[in-house]
């Protein structure tokens, strides 16, 4: 008895998909300049803290975890610009 194995078309149609979105991306990344990245992290981190503070008095753990990515992404962006 012998199998035969037949490959997938959709498999690699969407490996394909894949390569071209992921080359897209790099794309774009490499176009905006870093000091766009830093200022919107520091928005990030700046509303995300917000909302932690917010939502603390609701949920102890949800508001505590939003305060510290808010906490690091506006640390670690103001950090970056003083290199």
């Amino acid at each position: 008895m012998l199998l035969i194995e037949r490959q997938n078309p959709t498999l690699h149609t969407l490996t394909m998909i894949d390569d071209i979105l992921a080359l897209l991306l790099d794309i774009v990344v490499e176009c905006i300049p870093d000091s766009v990245w830093k200022i919107l992290a520091f928005v990030i981190g700046a509303t995300a803290t917000a909302a932690g503070v917010v939502m603390i008095d609701n949920s102890l753990r949800t508001g505590g975890a939003l305060i510290t990515v808010g906490a690091f992404l506006l640390i670690g962006s103001a950090l970056s610009w003083y290199r």
